[in-house]
């Protein structure tokens, strides 16, 4: 299992102001860095993969569809815009050698469509993912879909759901991605939900109930621990964790306080306790 850091907790558009911070998880002992992509060209990213390889690390990557891009939109010519942001995210994964791309990559966030969404909003997502994964396959990139909170979006919300576009579309390169603080909001069990995504999960965020420090909130983390154990998870395990004083996320995470006392307590303390969690 390797185990990575999200740098969300500081910037959404990773830039040399972070630089830094690679030095930090180095020297903390992280494997790996993942770098939001939501924002950027490709050639950003171009510049950025050789530095986090001369600081020893690897690097994981997430995006989001937005609403003029949206896969799950009735309107063609938007689900088409989704569909070129995927493959170009698809693009700036691989230009950072991450493996995965995670993220609610179905349907726009913090959209709320007044009409209920279910099976065809699904296969119109599915149809979008489907088109991308050839790019994803040459890229050798996993598109891994997680599902958000009802509070950020409405498709995908379980585990199950996200099963269920996975499993509509058949191809290797789209998995699932298991975020424990999303999952404390919407599943029954950690366990149970992290068997029904079984060998399908991909990409697994740590993140606590109140987005602070690992282990300071009400996430079950021996239930994530045996479900993970259970289906035999071996790939990363990344920290999700956010700050009020990051503008962009505290608005799309809802992020009014900080659970914690520092951001780099929270860096340093959360890879002991996950190294402790699945051993």
């Amino acid at each position: 299992m390797k185990f990575g850091f999200n740098l969300l907790l500081w910037t959404t558009f990773v830039t040399e102001d972070q630089l830094h911070l690679l030095e930090l998880l180095k020297e903390i002992g992280y494997d790996g860095v993942e770098i939001p992509t939501g924002d950027g060209p490709l050639d950003h990213y171009q510049w950025l993969a050789p530095i986090i390889k001369e600081h020893g690390l690897e690097a994981t990557s997430i995006a989001m569809a937005l609403p003029d891009a949206d896969p799950s939109s009735p309107d063609a010519s938007i689900r088409q815009a989704g569909l070129d942001r995927i493959k170009s995210r698809i693009e700036c994964a691989h230009a950072l050698g991450s493996p995965v791309l995670g993220g609610p990559l179905y349907a726009a966030h913090k959209t709320f469509p007044e009409e209920r969404q279910g099976e065809e909003h699904m296969k119109r997502a599915a149809d979008v993912l489907a088109s991308a994964c050839e790019e994803a396959d040459q890229a050798s990139v996993t598109m891994c879909l997680e599902p958000l909170n009802r509070f950020e979006i409405v498709l995908v919300n379980t585990t199950l759901q996200a099963r269920q576009i996975v499993d509509m579309v058949g191809h290797p390169r789209l998995q699932v991605h298991y975020d424990t603080h999303h999952a404390h909001y919407e599943e029954n069990r950690h366990e149970e939900a992290i068997e029904i995504g079984g060998d399908a999960i991909a990409h697994v965020h740590l993140s606590e109930s109140h987005r602070g420090g690992l282990g300071t909130g009400l996430v079950d983390w021996q239930a994530v621990a045996r479900g993970l154990k259970t289906i035999g998870y071996d790939a990363w395990c990344t920290v999700e964790a956010f700050s009020s004083k990051v503008d962009g996320i505290c608005q799309a995470a809802n992020v009014h306080r900080d659970a914690f006392t520092s951001r780099e307590t929270v860096v340093r303390d959360a890879l002991p306790f996950m190294r402790d969690l699945v051993k």
